[in-house]
């Protein structure tokens, strides 16, 4: 099996001076100061606000794009206590944004109906088929949460039928807007709105946030009821998290919890969070079990898990999503061998460009995840498409350096539907024209991507000594929570330390476990994921690690540990 592509590490240089400054001035650890000025943040005063996010540096929503007629129709559809349809998507954001403006609504007494689409039976974005029904139904208002800014047809559809459309979505406008609906997006040309990148959640949330300025109803209360499903959204879609995004996700991180939502607090405690809860802990616990149930099957199951007020439901349900998730990781696992095979056994796919796989016998709810795990491997845009009838449909991931969505707007003659972001994207395809659209992508990459872009680049904050580490730094690096997109995990390198032990652990061997020495003591290292690096290295050897440090906490004890990010042989090696 090909082996995967090596990383390259970026290691930023040292500033000793600035260290020292920032570290006295603002009361951090040096290396604190180091990774803060890696992000961007050089003076006293950006740090300090980058520190301690607050309400108070939110944005006004007055200057998003038709923000003004979205609350006046809202407003009355609360006045005439209206029947609304709340139509989101069926990912997390998806999934946050319609629980946040069902349960909104109906506080304000709204009669609320929601519809999320079924991943194989409706595809993707706004269902006809929903909005249809819904003013056949006599609903006069159906509002589009994460999707329905290029949903022309549904929306004709929903305004031939007698309903208003709101569309409250955070992905990027076609060349021409749905006529005759309000379209709340900060990423259209128009908008003069200081933030773009809000997830749709996060969008919701202004929205409401809009609706209580008109209503005179406490914005304190609002934050307090839904910035933690503000944060589950927004850490859940990768969106940037800096300026605002970072502020609603870390003051709705510190709500999680103790939130009083009795679905999402079963399914806190299905996952064994009870006092503190990470964008990590979102990102591989939370979110998961969340997507699962919309990858495998209806995604209203989770939207039920979080509208629910049953305390035994509410437990059923996040036990449900659970056993839901271990199936999607079983179903992806295979998923991901069989296109591992496909690329060993096809030469055109070992060098091509750009990884187009598919086969009749894929899920489509996991074709997104293997599409990510084999971009990670091979440093490759990857293609991942379920057979479904004459159709293909299916995923798509990318580098940095080639806008995979753009890609697929120039191949768009070849294609039935796609649409998403430069790193992410979703197509549809009739099978005859695979072939070309493969050529077409790949003569796209090949001009786009070069040799170096196909290592990934690991951004080091720092250069350490072990003796550097300590529960100070521990405990400043926890002021940069949440991490995620743009603001990622702090990674430091250490060069040259002995090992002294090297086994690999878990299940199926997936882990490695490591004990290194250095500055006279012996540090506990673990790297989830890379088993693999066990059989490079041997005892006595020296090695470089990238890592970030943290606590490890079983069975009442703390210790401290290096997670580990990556591991190679080191160039100081003399043998032992």
């Amino acid at each position: 099996m090909s082996p995967p592509v090596q990383e390259q590490w970026l290691i930023s240089p040292r500033d000793r001076e600035f260290e020292q400054q920032i570290a006295q001035a603002v009361g951090v650890h040096p290396l604190m100061a180091a990774t803060l000025r890696n992000r961007g943040l050089t003076t006293e005063a950006a740090i300090r606000e980058f520190l301690g996010p607050s309400v108070e540096s939110l944005h006004g929503p007055a200057t998003l794009p038709d923000i003004e007629p979205t609350v006046a129709r809202l407003v009355d559809a609360v006045a005439n206590q209206e029947r609304v349809l709340v139509h989101g998507d069926y990912d997390v954001d998806g999934i946050t944004a319609c629980a946040l403006m069902t349960r909104f609504l109906s506080t304000l007494g709204v009669n609320v109906s929601y519809y999320l689409p079924h991943r194989v039976k409706d595809q993707y974005g706004l269902s006809q088929e929903a909005v249809e029904r819904a003013t056949a139904e006599g609903i006069k208002l159906i509002i589009a949460a994460d999707c329905g800014v290029r949903a022309l047809k549904p929306i004709a559809a929903a305004r031939a039928g007698g309903a208003d459309v709101i569309v409250i979505d955070h992905h990027e406008p076609g060349p021409e807007l749905p006529a005759e609906a309000l379209i709340v997006n900060p990423k259209r040309s128009d908008s003069s709105y200081p933030e773009r990148e809000l997830a749709a959640v996060g969008l919701c949330f202004k929205v409401a946030s809009a609706v209580c300025e008109a209503l005179d109803v406490s914005q304190s209360s609002l934050q307090r009821a839904f910035l933690d499903l503000v944060a589950l959204g927004t850490v859940a879609d990768m969106v940037p998290l800096r300026g605002e995004n970072r502020t609603m996700a870390a003051l709705g991180l510190k709500l999680l919890p103790q939130t009083r939502k009795v679905g999402l607090r079963a399914l806190l405690d299905v996952c064994r969070l009870n006092s503190i809860v990470s964008a990590r802990d979102i990102s591989y616990r939370l979110a998961p079990r969340l997507n699962a149930v919309g990858r495998l099957g209806d995604a209203t199951e989770a939207l039920q898990l979080l509208l629910t007020d049953d305390e035994v439901e509410g437990r059923r349900m996040a036990l449900y999503l659970d056993s839901i998730n271990r199936e999607r990781q079983h179903e992806q696992e295979r998923v991901y061998l069989e296109a591992l095979a496909l690329i060993d056994e096809q030469e055109h796919l070992q060098e091509a460009p750009v990884l187009v796989l598919d086969s009749p016998g894929w899920h489509i709810g996991v074709v997104g995840i293997v599409a990510s795990k084999l971009l990670e491997r091979y440093r490759r845009p990857a293609v991942v498409l379920a057979h479904e009838g004459e159709q293909a449909r299916g995923s798509a991931r990318s580098i940095e350096g080639f806008d995979i969505a753009g890609a697929f707007q120039q191949c768009t003659d070849l294609l039935v539907k796609h649409g998403g972001h430069a790193a992410a994207a979703g197509v549809t395809i009739a099978q005859d024209n695979l072939p070309a659209f493969r050529q077409c992508l790949n003569e796209l990459a090949a001009k786009a991507i070069g040799p170096e872009t196909r290592h990934p680049k690991l951004h080091v904050d720092a250069e350490v000594s072990l003796g550097e580490i300590d529960e100070q730094l521990l405990d400043d690096l926890q002021a940069l929570e949440p991490c995620g997109q743009d603001n990622p995990q702090p990674l430091f390198a250490a060069l040259g330390l002995k090992v002294t032990s090297c086994r690999r652990v878990g299940t199926d061997d997936r882990h490695l476990k490591l004990q290194v020495l250095a500055d006279g003591r012996g540090w506990d290292c673990i790297g989830f994921g890379l088993g693999a690096a066990a059989g490079r290295i041997r005892p006595q050897q020296r090695v470089d690690l990238c890592f970030t440090p943290e606590i490890n906490e079983y069975m009442g004890s703390r210790e401290l540990q290096l997670r580990l990010e990556a591991v190679r042989p080191s160039r100081q090696d003399q043998g032992g």
